[in-house]
């Protein structure tokens, strides 16, 4: 049977609108896991050469083996350094003298917010009055907008702990799919002199902008990741009372939490801790301390991983919009031909 050309042109049109639906429904691609530099910052004091030789260089080895380049800013905190990073991850920082300048400040929150990056700050307790500490972390977060800040305290615990209430293992974690690939096999998390942290639940968020207690309120995009035990107590010891608790309070509270969409662009990622992930007395990636077994080192990697690949991945709306205005036009013209004789 001849096939005249009408229908060719019929065969055609259906072919193509066949290879523009395939491609509608490809996979989105995303970028590749484990690339880009990753930028801990070492210049305000949380540099120990015990923990830096062992517990951090593990961490960078690890890093590295997943495909990431990591840079140890000992000098100072500056656009070119983070220029071409991805991730900036800066532990609890350490003396008086140490803070953060105006400039390195803007420096952060300048790259931050220009969107797409992965930020990880941690705190430490203010006890023995070191309000400094949680007032530069939170300077970081207050210039990003952050929905989620350490509070000016500390958390002890006599029961889930390294042999002394304030080396504090915090033991539980979420249960939301969301975040499930972050606290896989994670039970056990040094947090060594910490704080807790808290919310503030409004759109245009601040440390002291309608503060609330995490256990009890859910704000959009915050998860929370790590809790400690249920003897955690909260035991102010300074002139600087809690934001969101009391002093004395006792519970589950929040140790960490993951934050999307986040900085003023609404597509950075960041995550808050009540104590430091490297560095430190001890971090948060020790996998054991004073003889107990610990394995916050999978928090860690696993948070900064998915994070730095949340916050990286390519947004195909635009390719998809343009995928589907050409299927219309394919379909369109195969009716125009259907009604031609």
């Amino acid at each position: 049977m001849r096939i005249g050309i009408r229908e060719k042109r019929i065969a055609t049109m259906l072919i193509l609108a066949a290879l523009f639906g395939s491609y509608l429904a490809a996979p989105v691609p995303v970028r590749a896991a484990g690339t880009g530099t990753i930028v801990f910052d070492l210049s305000h004091g949380q540099y120990k050469a015990t923990i830096f030789n062992t517990t951090d260089l593990w961490l960078t080895g690890n890093l590295t083996q997943m495909g990431y380049t990591v840079v140890w800013a000992k000098g100072g905190i500056n656009a070119s350094i983070l220029e071409n990073a991805v991730a900036f991850i800066a532990g609890s920082i350490y003396g008086v003298t140490k803070g953060y300048s105006t400039a390195e400040l803007t420096a952060i929150t300048d790259w931050f917010n220009t969107g797409k990056k992965f930020m990880w700050i941690g705190y430490d307790s203010d006890f023995g009055g070191y309000t400094y500490i949680n007032d530069n972390m939170t300077a970081i977060l207050d210039g990003v907008d952050s929905h989620v800040y350490g509070e000016p305290t500390a958390v002890a615990d006599p029961i889930s702990c390294t042999g002394a209430s304030y080396r504090v293992v915090a033991n539980g974690t979420s249960t939301n799919s969301y975040v499930a690939s972050i606290v896989a096999n994670v039970n056990k998390v040094l947090m060594h002199g910490p704080t807790l942290v808290y919310g503030s639940n409004s759109t245009t968020p601040s440390h002291s902008t309608a503060p609330v207690a995490l256990e009890t309120t859910t704000i959009t995009n915050v998860y929370p990741l790590l809790y400690y035990g249920g003897n955690a107590t909260i035991l102010d010891s300074d002139a600087t009372p809690p934001i969101a608790h009391a002093d004395g309070a006792k519970g589950k509270f929040v140790a960490a939490t993951l934050e999307i969409n986040a900085g003023t662009a609404k597509t950075g990622v960041l995550v808050v801790s009540g104590a430091s992930p490297y560095g430190d007395y001890q971090p948060m990636y020790s996998d054991a301390y004073y003889g107990v077994a610990l394995n916050g080192y999978n928090l860690v990697k696993q948070a900064i991983d998915f994070g730095i690949n949340t916050a990286t991945a390519v947004d195909m709306t635009l390719t998809y919009v343009i995928a589907a205005i050409g299927v219309v036009v394919v379909i369109v013209i195969i009716a125009i031909v259907l009604k031609r004789k």
